[in-house]
């Protein structure tokens, strides 16, 4: 059992080697707000007057009013609106309706007339061309000049038109292209990235193909195979990638797998996870993928699968809780269960894995915006 463990370690440390890295993006939106104005129109009709004949009285109600009177109605005004829009008063005559009418193209508008005692026009109504009209440009958006007039009394009044919408900043939750550079971000780990960096590299592809990297560029991938959480071994890795590069916007990274396999101490490797996404925060990251490994494959990995498995759902809930820098968890399990061809000695990724795993990587990536 002795000589077996050192040789799986020996694979663990130096056969493969693989590491992450994150992303970012910022969006605003914008709008304004555009109003019509309210004219005043004073009264007096050829049609109407105080005390009303046949054709109108003051107020217009339905007793003091003649046959063409009446409160609000009017087959061009009235409560609600007529055909010609804004608050109408009957058609000959009578009070003005209460109500604004709907106008084929609104806007707030222009103050309509009654037939009788010269009082203040109301408001027009928001037409198809008016109100959320301006909403497509970006903004609340402008309202159309309002359209005023009396149907037969007194002079028309007069709608101001609004202030046209500015246009929208990009929408809330869009995800910036093309803003980072391969100095922003740090793949760290072991050898199931160092081994041969083939999950980086998978990685990096994709990132170019979508134009998220320079066709020249590449990421900072500082995994070292035979590395552990604990003793400050992959936190040094980020350390490193700071002092090369300044500001790690993003990070990349596995951790655990060898503080299981070589020191079966699951809890020593949440604790220096703990100490590193703090000095993460400190160091202005802004987001993390963190990727978790798949079962291993062999029975001389039981120890391994235990460890693992305990230590997978702390891990998860330390990374799910970080909110500075944000976290995103990926279980690799979901992308390797079912291939066998991922692995040639039950632990580390073949080919065909690091490709399969950098492709699962940087969809994680694209879903939360990271190093796009």
């Amino acid at each position: 059992m002795r000589s077996t463990r050192l040789t799986l370690i020996g694979g663990l440390c130096m056969a493969a080697a693989s590491s992450f890295a994150l992303g970012a993006c910022m969006d605003d939106g914008g709008s304004a707000v555009g109003t019509g104005g309210d004219g005043p129109a004073t009264g007096g009709s050829t049609m109407g007057g105080s005390g009303g004949g046949t054709q109108g009285g003051t107020g217009g109600s339905a007793t003091g009013g003649g046959t063409q009177g009446g409160t609000g109605g009017g087959t061009q005004g009235g409560t609600g609106g007529g055909t010609q829009g804004g608050t109408g008063g009957s058609t000959m005559g009578g009070s003005a309706g209460s109500a604004a009418g709907t106008m084929a193209k609104g806007g707030n508008g222009g103050t309509a007339g009654m037939a009788g005692s010269g009082v203040v026009a109301g408001s027009g109504g928001t037409g198809a061309t008016g109100g959320g009209a301006g909403a497509a440009q970006g903004g609340s958006g402008g309202m159309s000049a309002g359209m005023g007039g009396r149907s037969d009394g007194g002079g028309a009044g007069t709608g101001a038109g609004g202030m046209s919408g500015s246009a929208g900043m990009s929408n809330p939750g869009e995800c910036v292209k093309g803003q980072t550079k391969g100095k922003d971000v740090a793949v760290i780990g072991e050898s199931f990235i160092a081994a041969t960096h083939g999950i980086t590299q998978q990685i990096e592809a994709n990132a170019k193909a979508a134009g998220a990297l320079p066709q020249s560029d590449k990421y900072v991938d500082n995994s070292v195979s035979g590395t552990t959480l604990a003793n400050n071994q992959i936190p040094s890795q980020y350390d490193k990638a700071v002092s090369s590069s300044g500001t790690i916007k993003y990070v990349l990274m596995d951790g655990g797998g060898n503080d299981c396999l070589i020191n079966n101490n699951g809890d020593a490797a949440l604790t220096a996870a703990t100490t590193l996404f703090k000095n993460m925060a400190d160091k202005k990251t802004e987001k993390i993928v963190y990727f978790f490994y798949p079962d291993p494959i062999g029975s001389n990995f039981a120890s391994l699968k235990s460890c693992l498995d305990k230590l997978r759902p702390s891990m998860k809930a330390l990374c799910d809780g970080l909110t500075a820098p944000k976290c995103y968890w990926l279980d690799l399990r979901d992308t390797w269960n079912g291939h066998a061809e991922y692995t040639s000695d039950g632990i580390h990724p073949t080919t065909e894995g690091s490709k399969a795993t950098g492709d699962a990587i940087w969809k994680t990536m694209v879903a939360n915006c990271v190093a796009q």
